[in-house]
């Protein structure tokens, strides 16, 4: 009976428009992604900053001349500046309002004041400031007698190497961590949206049914564990389908753009075609792992609800649980191997997205992947039959929701 169930299920929501609208959004997102580059070179080129054009008051008379060689560094087009001789404040003033001047400066070292019309742009004040401080630190190294090439070393950054012990005997440096922090995030916000989406999906499901009745005609010819299960399946069915849609427009997104049909050919080395097929393989493994432990639980949720509109009063704590993982794999990030992190990968309930990251990011000892993978199988076998209990008691239960001392009343009934 199970297949006839996993089939019903799927083909009552694949044609629902809630499905074909996440699924047209989501090929939408990746093509969106796939093409981000052109669209942010063509904001930028639209939003380019003006020229940083002010007038100066220098009261010291030594700053002045500085100021005006790193505005020379930066090009003629980005900054334009204008002296005005010392008591002449009031005229400037006015020149920033009649002529639109960006604002005037007044220079009393070590203090600064700029006088705009508008004070809170805050790119203009922060590219006001990065002028400052080149010009400030270029006039205190010549006081202190330091060449260009002089302060070209004292500010010159450690070429840094980070190797991995047992990388190769040739000491080859491990791959780009800021490509793979993206593709990590990218991915384990794949298995966030989607372990909560179809988790609600089953608990919604299973109210529906409940609260129209057909439950009770349903569970008096399948057993109520088949009944779960057969949901179950045919929505994880759904969404590897989603999934695989997903998949295909990322992919065609990124061959069209290295094809270079829309303007140059562009590579973000972060492309599908880059991934590892091992880490696809541990992507659907704890995707796969992960949404059977929650689904389980979101249906013994949705079987202890008499109405839909009470599900989301039930399924809020695993959303939070989801959300947890969610926070402690983004934080582990900046050190995949820290405690944190190899707790949180070995609990069933974040291991799914915090174990995928450290996979992605670094290079976990095997015994820790292999005892996340298993603790995580344990945990839907035992999820299963735990909530194949509630569900079997849950599903004929109508009226006021019961209380969790109740329900284990029942299970042990």
């Amino acid at each position: 009976m199970i297949p006839v169930l996993v089939k019903r299920d799927f083909a009552s929501r694949v044609r629902g428009m809630p499905y074909v609208i996440t699924t047209v959004l989501g090929v939408l997102v990746f093509i969106g992604l796939g093409f981000a580059p052109v669209l942010m070179e063509y904001f930028a080129a639209a939003f380019a900053e003006d020229t940083l054009d002010i007038l100066v008051v220098d009261y010291t008379g030594e700053f002045l001349p500085v100021l005006a060689e790193v505005a020379a560094d930066s090009g003629a087009e980005a900054v334009r500046i204008e002296a005005v001789p010392v008591g002449e404040e009031s005229t400037a003033f006015q020149r920033v309002i009649d002529e639109g001047r960006d604002g005037l400066l007044l220079v009393d070292l070590p203090e600064f004041a700029f006088t705009t019309l508008d004070a809170a742009n805050y790119a203009q004040n922060s590219r006001l400031q990065n002028l400052l401080d080149r010009s400030l630190t270029r006039l205190n190294a010549r006081n202190l007698g330091l060449g260009a090439d002089e302060l070209a070393k004292l500010f010159a950054a450690a070429d840094l190497q980070v190797r991995q012990i047992g990388a190769g005997e040739d000491g080859e440096e491990g791959g780009d961590f800021t490509s793979s922090a993206v593709l990590a995030y990218f991915m384990i916000f794949m298995i966030y949206t989607c372990l909560i989406m179809y988790g609600n999906m089953v608990a919604s499901g299973v109210a529906e049914e409940k609260s129209s009745r057909i439950m009770e005609v349903m569970i008096a010819k399948v057993k109520p564990t088949e009944l779960m299960f057969g949901k179950i399946l045919g929505i994880g069915a759904l969404g590897l389908m989603q999934f695989a849609i997903w998949v295909a427009a990322a992919l065609a997104t990124n061959a069209v753009r290295r094809a270079g049909l829309f303007g140059l050919p562009f590579d973000t080395g972060i492309s599908l075609g880059n991934v590892q097929p091992v880490l696809l393989v541990w992507f659907a493994v704890f995707f796969i792992l992960g949404f059977f432990f929650y689904a389980s639980i979101y249906a013994a949720g949705g079987a202890v609800v008499s109405r839909v509109e009470e599900v989301n009063q039930v399924v809020t704590i695993l959303t939070m649980l989801i959300v947890v993982g969610f926070i402690v794999a983004f934080m582990s990030f900046t050190n995949p191997n820290g405690r944190l992190a190899v707790i949180a990968s070995l609990i069933p309930f974040t291991s799914p997205m915090v174990m995928f990251a450290r996979l992605t990011l670094g290079s976990p000892p095997a015994a820790q992947v292999a005892a996340s993978v298993i603790l995580l199988v344990l945990a839907v076998v035992c999820g299963a039959w735990l909530s194949g209990r509630i569900y079997r008691v849950g599903v004929l239960l109508y009226g006021k929701r019961p209380t969790f001392r109740e329900i284990l009343r029942y299970m042990r009934g």
